[in-house]
């Protein structure tokens, strides 16, 4: 059920922009927290939150596309 979980907010983070991702995230960790009572709607909630803002990082406040999710370009790391 978590993978399943993932792959849909995965897909969801992807290929529907028209989705804000925070509202995605939290769908999804909701989701979680109906099948899963320990650290699985945590761990949702990090890898969605960091996918998203490595893929829509405008949404989060960050920088330009090319940048990685900690807002450093890819040659500084």
């Amino acid at each position: 059920v978590l993978r399943c979980i993932m792959r849909a907010g995965v897909y969801e983070l992807t290929a529907r922009a028209n989705v804000p991702a925070r509202v995605v995230i939290n769908e999804y960790v909701e989701l979680a927290q109906a099948f899963y009572g320990g650290s699985e709607p945590g761990m949702v909630n990090g890898v969605l939150d960091k996918l998203a803002r490595g893929l829509r990082p405008k949404e989060f406040g960050g920088g330009a596309a090319g940048t990685v999710a900690d807002g450093r370009s890819p040659a500084a790391k």
